[in-house]
Order: C-alpha cells, then structure tokens, then sequence
C-alpha cells in the first residue's frame, strides 16, 4: 500500500512515454543497462515489460485495484501476443526497427543472448510463461547452439576481453546467418557471467537441464 501510488505512477508513464496507443508493446528510444539506447520493438525490453505488467497485474490485486488490474492484464495480453507475432523467426526472438530508426548499436536479426531475461524475472516471482511455453524453450535452444563458444583462440575482442584462449563462454549476441549491422549492439561479442547465469537459471527453470 505504501508503493502503490508510486508504482501506478511509473506504470503510467511508461505507457504513455513508450506505448500511448495501448499496443503493449514499447517503441522508441528505449534506455538500457548496455549504455545505449535500443531502438523498436526488441524482446530485452520487451519481455520485462511484459514482466512488470505481470506483476502490476498481482500487485493490483493485493490492494483490491480490480479495475487496473483487470486493464494491464488486458494490456499484458495484446502485448504478450504481439511481441510473438512481431519477433519470433520461427528460432528464437529477433529486434524489428522501423524503416527510419537506425540500426547503429543494435541487433536485427541477431540472436540476443538477453532476449528472455523477462522471462527469466517472471519465472523468479513466480508470474507464469509470458510468451508461448514452446517458442521459450526454442529461443533457449538457439541461444545456447549459437552464443556457447568453447574456445576463443582467434576470436576478436573489439572491446573488452572476459573469455579468451581455451575459455568457454557465452557471447552476449550473434548473428547466426546475416544481418549484423555495421556498428553492433554494444559488447555484442562480450562474455558476461551474470548473462550466463541468467540464461543457465532460466533454462532450469524450462527444465532444460542438458
């Protein structure tokens, strides 16, 4: 109850900041923890936002806010569908820009090692599957088949080196076929524990142990 005001105050302004058509699907600059601003519709974001409208949604509840509750469940709903229909490639979750967004600092077609963390938050706080069970675990797969280097001899660190020689790894983004801007997704070739963890967690929580 104390929080309450604050977080329907935080909810509405990211509505009406980065969804005024009540879409439930975020567009724009979107400010991130990869010191960049990502750009369209991209399931980083995506998905903890879908997270937090989850969890909104409980929160609501708990304070017998029935009416709101009932309207981000609402807004959850078109969201979640939209967010699969728009990125899902059939493999895994990809970013879609809009035809004058620029692609700098972005990913496309890449597979996104961070492309599920809300998912991952949702599982943690107990809030169910966000986006389709079965297209979940097939993003998983493709991150693991794709982002899971056993060696780095060779590879090329345009920016900081956390795996190198005979380490393992997982790069924070790919580009399994094409598509891979000029100027990629900051750290896109990166390896980052918490990334790891993150990924290895939520695939427990699949029950993908292999």
């Amino acid at each position: 109850e104390r929080y309450w005001p604050n977080i329907v105050r935080l909810v509405g302004h990211i509505r009406s900041r980065w969804d005024p058509q009540d879409s439930g699907v975020l567009r724009g600059d979107q400010p991130s923890t990869h010191d960049i601003d990502l750009r369209g519709v991209n399931p980083f974001m995506g998905t903890l936002w879908l997270a937090a409208l989850r969890a909104g949604e409980e929160m609501a509840r708990l304070v017998d806010a029935g009416d709101l509750a009932a309207e981000w469940r609402g807004l959850f709903e078109r969201g979640s569908a939209s967010y699969d229909e728009l990125l899902f490639n059939g493999e895994y979750y990809v970013q879609v820009l809009a035809g004058d967004e620029s692609k700098e600092f972005q990913w496309g077609a890449g597979c996104l090692s961070d492309q599920l963390i809300g998912q991952w938050w949702a599982h943690l706080l107990d809030l169910g599957h966000i986006l389709p069970r079965e297209h979940v675990h097939a993003s998983l797969r493709a991150i693991v088949r794709h982002n899971l280097r056993q060696r780095f001899h060779g590879f090329k660190h345009p920016y900081r080196i956390f795996a190198d020689g005979d380490d393992s790894g997982l790069l924070l983004c790919s580009w399994p076929s094409e598509g891979r801007p000029e100027t990629p997704i900051r750290y896109a070739d990166e390896v980052w524990t918490g990334t790891e963890y993150q990924v290895a967690a939520h695939c427990l929580f699949e029950g993908l142990d292999e």
